[in-house]
Order: structure tokens, then sequence, then C-alpha cells
């Protein structure tokens, strides 16, 4: 039997409200040309299973009558009104289009019997500055532009096999709609953030598109946040935001995560305040901090959400100098604290004691988890990039804690399209370790000390911070200051040394064994109100 394309059921001008279902029977081939044509007319599909059987390829097709199905249900009172205009002007041949008007949404149903697919600017739209266009089919977000003096807008079929022309089971449909702007949303970091200029209905949040196998994050319509790794984990994509009021669609956006984009997982928690100056903390006034950083390699991309901000900082405690040996060893022996995962734990000590003369040497061969566990036995946290940042820099825009009173060159030796190594030439050495292998004990460079008495920030070890982040496959730590250990066999190690302190490292989670090594360390904050 050969088929008619379009297949148009003029009974809808007539009496649009009337309900009208096509009538298919399943066992006899594949259909999805009855599902499509009845989408395209506005209507449901009424399903003929008496005859036994289930073929292997029923599956996928009611997958295809889902999808048209929740359109049409979600835009019942457009699929209903008198607003109806059959067969618009398009500029391709072989693909139709239907308008659907009511109150203030438009609504497109879209029908190709292009095999090889389409996609285009197909017919003319009328946009205004309190409407919006949304490809409800495939979930996009659309910017009509004109052409000839005509605003156009965009449609896509998919592709299908030509020899199904002329049968049961040819075509592709899609569908646009107009809506009024209600919702406005973004993404910053790991959060989502949107609003909503009505109240009445829900808001729908989508990890993809909405589907009846989709799962949905319901919530009230008002202006608020929600976190992606707490309710998606490590999903990446397009996001689906919805407004409904009585399971009707009243406006729809899609926000786009970019695959591979860092978001920031970890969140700072409050401590308790001291009576008084705590031991060798230094007090970090609150102030204004215009956030800039700068890295190495970016092959894993760093995060930019904060980049240039200007973040309104409280005050806060800072350990002056970094979380030493001895001072490790009396939170192992008040705590009792065994790690998790010991694999390099302590690699230095020997059978659990520290060597003698290192006692004042910062601790390394940590993980994350043993300085969040010292901390919290201290009651103290790690600080988060920015408060360290902050701290490093005494509240100004200086590249280094010390005055700094010729500029430092910097040789550069490019590497690979991400990685160019750079040779820091100009430093006092007497004001920090330059990166001779040796790890000093603390406190042995107090001429480079910043203003506000903090000392060792650079050139030391690299210090841990609390900033955790997600990034596709991949979660890491920022670490800041540099290192006394400058690796000159190969570009490939990173770049130790002291570092500027807007400078940033990731330290890849791949295990506890893994972030131990004799680099890293780290020291401590409070929070002071």
């Amino acid at each position: 039997m050969h088929f008619t394309p379009p297949m148009l059921n003029l009974n809808k001008l007539i009496k649009p409200e009337f309900a009208i279902f096509r009538v298919a029977e399943l066992f006899k081939e594949k259909i999805k040309r009855e599902f499509a044509t009845a989408f395209f007319n506005g209507y449901g599909t009424e399903i003929n299973i008496m005859a036994p059987g289930q073929p292997d390829w029923v599956e996928e097709q009611y997958f295809f009558l889902g999808k048209t199905s929740r359109i049409l249900r979600e835009n019942t009172f457009n699929f209903t009104s008198r607003g109806y205009t059959p067969l618009l002007p398009t500029t391709a041949d072989n693909i139709w289009v239907n308008e659907w008007k009511a109150d203030e949404k438009t609504v497109y149903t879209i029908y190709s019997t292009i095999p090889q697919g389409y996609k285009g600017n197909l017919f003319e739209v009328k946009p205004d500055e309190k409407s919006h266009f949304v490809d409800i089919w495939y979930h996009e977000n659309l910017e009509p532009i004109q052409v000839n003096g005509k605003w156009m807008v965009e449609a896509k079929t998919d592709a299908f096999p030509e020899y199904e022309l002329g049968t049961n089971n040819e075509g592709a449909v899609d569908c646009i709609a107009q809506f009024p702007i209600i919702l406005e949303g973004k993404i910053d970091g790991d959060f989502i953030l949107f609003s909503s200029t009505r109240n009445k209905g829900e808001i729908r949040l989508w990890a993809g598109s909405p589907s009846y196998q989709n799962e949905a994050v319901i919530l009230e319509a008002k202006n608020q946040s929600i976190r992606i790794s707490e309710h998606f984990g490590r999903y990446e994509g397009d996001f689906v935001l919805q407004y409904l009021e009585e399971g009707i669609l009243k406006d729809e956006i899609i926000l786009n995560l970019k695959p591979g984009t860092p978001r920031r997982i970890s969140f700072s928690r409050k401590t308790g305040i001291p009576q008084e100056g705590p031991n060798q903390m230094v007090m970090v006034p609150s102030g204004k901090f215009e956030y800039k950083t700068t890295n190495g390699d970016a092959f894993i991309p760093y995060p930019k959400q904060d980049e240039g901000k200007l973040i309104d900082m409280e005050s806060f405690w800072m350990d002056q100098f970094p979380v030493t040996n001895s001072d490790f060893e009396e939170f192992l022996v008040a705590s009792r604290y065994q790690p998790t995962d010991p694999s390099n734990f302590l690699k230095h000590w020997e059978n659990g004691k520290i060597p003698k003369g290192i006692e004042n040497l910062p601790v390394i061969y940590v993980s994350l988890e043993d300085a969040k566990a010292y901390a919290d036995w201290a009651g103290k946290r790690l600080p988060t990039e920015a408060e360290w940042q902050y701290a490093a820099q005494a509240g100004e825009d200086r590249e280094w804690p010390w005055n700094q009173k010729t500029p430092v060159t910097r040789r550069l030796e490019p590497v690979t399209e991400t990685l160019t190594f750079v040779h820091l030439e100009g430093i006092d050495s007497t004001l920090v370790n330059l990166g001779n292998g040796k790890l000093d004990p603390v406190g042995v460079h107090p001429k480079g000390a910043n203003p506000w008495g903090i000392q060792d920030l650079v050139g030391s070890v690299w210090q841990l911070t609390q900033d955790e982040y997600q990034s596709g496959s991949h979660k890491y730590i920022i670490l800041k200051g540099g290192s006394y250990f400058k690796p000159s066999g190969s570009w490939w190690y990173v770049q130790g040394g002291p570092r500027e302190l807007t400078h940033r490292q990731q330290l890849l989670r791949v295990s506890q064994g893994f972030e131990r090594n004799a680099t890293v360390g780290f020291r401590c904050v409070m929070d002071a109100n």
C-alpha cells in the first residue's frame, strides 16, 4: 500500500475541540507514520491490539508514541483551540507545518518525508520581546533570524531509511513552541540558579530530555538554586527547565553544562569562634577581593566560575605556618586517628615516629582526608582557594607575599598547545626556597612573610585547599604556593619552586595513596565571626 503525505484531517478546522483519535493496528507492520501524522494533526492514537503478537520493534515505536503523546497532553489547549492554521508556507518541499495558537503560546507541529533529514530555516514567525522560541521535540533554545525582511525559525527532522518512503513507517517530526518569558536560569559552577515570574504551578528540572523514561526533580515555582552533584551526580549536558500549571506546559528553557566543565563540589562549614587569638594564627581582616588566577597546563580544564568576581571576604584566622610533623604527631596521639587507606601515609616517618631533626618541617605524605581529620580535631578547617589567596595577598593585588622590588622575569618554553613551561628568574633566595630540593623548617624565611605576617606561603610545600572539583570523569583538589622541589629532568612534571600567589595547581583525586606525596602539605583557618 502506498501512503500519500501529508494526511491532513480537516475535521480539526470544523470542530477543533472534538476528540479525535487515529486508529492504528500494531500487529500488521511498523506504524511510525500513524503516530507521526496523528501528532502533526494535533490528536492522539488509538491502538488496536486485539490481534495476537508482540513484535520485537514495538518498544522503539512506543517510545516515539510516548514522546508525541507527552507534547500533545502538555499542550492540549493549543491542539483544541480555534487558532489552528494548517499548512503554513515553508522554504522546503516535502516538509509541512501546522500552527496552533492559544492565548499566549503558539505551537508548530512539523511532519517531513525527507529521508536524509532536514535542518534549516523553515517558516516565518513573529518574535517579540516578551516571548521566545524552543524546539520542544529536541529541547533546544531557538533564535529566529531575519532573512529577506522576514523572521524565520530553524527546524530539523531526523533521517530515516529511504526504502521506508511510501510505507506506514515513513516520516519524521519536529515541534516548536513560542512561549511567554516566564523562566530565567543559568549554571554557575555546581549550581543551577533559576527564577519564575509566576508561582501558581511547579517547576520540573530534567537532566536530559523530558520523557516517561526519565524522572524530573519537582520544585516550587520561586527563585532558588539546586546543586547539580547532589541531584544528578556526574551528569553533564543539557538541563531542561519547565514551568507547568495543572500539567500544562507554560514555558521551557534549556541550560547546557559543557562536558568537562569544572564545578566545585565541596562546600565550606563554619568552625567555632575562638574567645581570644589562637596560638600561631594570624587575623585576616574582612575586605573586598577581586579574584584572579593563573595556572599551568590546562589539558584538564581549570575552573573559571569565580574568575574576575569581586568577593566580599569575612574575617578569619589563618595558621602563620604550615602544619608541622610535630603538630601532626600531637593530633595522632590525642585522636588515635587511623586512615581508611594507609597507603603512603606519613611515608617519611620511621615506624610511625618522626625521624630526629624534622619535627619542625611541614608535614607531608598526607591526603585531603588526613588534613581534614587534623583540622576537625584542632577546631579548624582547610581554607578555600579564595581564602588562601586573599590572606596570602594581604587583601591586595600582589603577585608575591613580599614586596618584590624588581620585576620577576619569565622565560617561556612552549611544550604543547596547553602547556608552556615557565622559568622564573629574579627572586631573592633569602626570601624563599627557590626550589633546591630540600624542605626547610617553617619560619626560616621571615623576610618572605606577607604584610600580615603569614609565612611560608610559597616555595615550601604545595598547600591543600578544601576546594574539590568535578570535571567529567576527573575529580581534583586545588593546591597553592608551589614547593621546595623544582624538577628539571622533564617538563611533564608539575612545575615546582615558588609560584605566584594567583597560581593554582590541580591534584587529581585518584586515591589517598596517590595524594600523599613529598611536596604537599597544608595549613588551616578558623572563622572569626
